[in-house]
């Protein structure tokens, strides 16, 4: 059997094992994004990217298909009010995202249902930036098959430190449960700012 001499052997299978390298990174999709295409294009949390979702105390979820139809069931123990206070169930946008939408308004896009098992009456929704805290969550009906509801909101500031997207399922007992399909934040027109 033929064997290669040290000196061939190792530059060859770096040469080979680099080779394989960039192949594989030249297939499937780079994660980044330019601010004018998150501007263009907003920010989608929905089927794999569900499970970015982040619960805070007081809150649970689950992450189920139906269908072939992901979604993350939400279950609320307490309300938004009562203990350590938190964003709910949120989706927190990173600097890359705050930096292209701060400065616009801004359109959020809830699709949810109420669970077929401890459905909840309603759901609050609220976008947490600079400005905005838990006195503006705005409640909304939920309905037994999945309904879109549409948040526009003009930030009172333009210089944000942190931007959480939440929710918070109505919390009575035995009717606590929502879930939740797809999250989409869209940017709208400029907001004056001051520099």
């Amino acid at each position: 059997m033929y064997s290669l001499p040290d000196w061939a052997f190792y530059p060859i299978t770096t040469a080979i094992a680099a080779g394989m390298i960039l192949t594989a990174l030249s297939f499937g999709e780079s994660g980044h994004r330019t601010p004018e295409e998150i501007r263009a294009e907003g920010i989608a949390f929905s089927g794999e990217g569900l499970a970015s979702l982040t619960v805070g105390n007081g809150l649970t979820v689950e992450f189920l298909t139906e269908g072939g139809t992901a979604f993350a069931r939400i279950a609320a123990a307490r309300g938004p009010f009562d203990g350590m206070q938190s964003a709910g169930a949120f989706f927190t946008l990173s600097e890359d995202e705050i930096e292209a939408v701060r400065g616009h308004r801004i359109r959020l896009t809830y699709v949810t249902r109420a669970s077929d098992v401890d459905g909840a009456e309603e759901v609050r929704f609220n976008l947490f930036i600079p400005g905005r805290s838990q006195g503006d969550w705005e409640s909304h009906p939920t309905t037994a098959a999945y309904a879109t509801t549409t948040l526009d909101i003009t930030p009172a500031e333009c210089d944000w430190g942190f931007a959480y997207v939440g929710l918070w399922p109505d919390w009575q007992p035995g009717r606590n449960q929502i879930d939740l399909e797809r999250v989409a934040l869209n940017v709208l027109e400029p907001i004056p700012c001051e520099d």
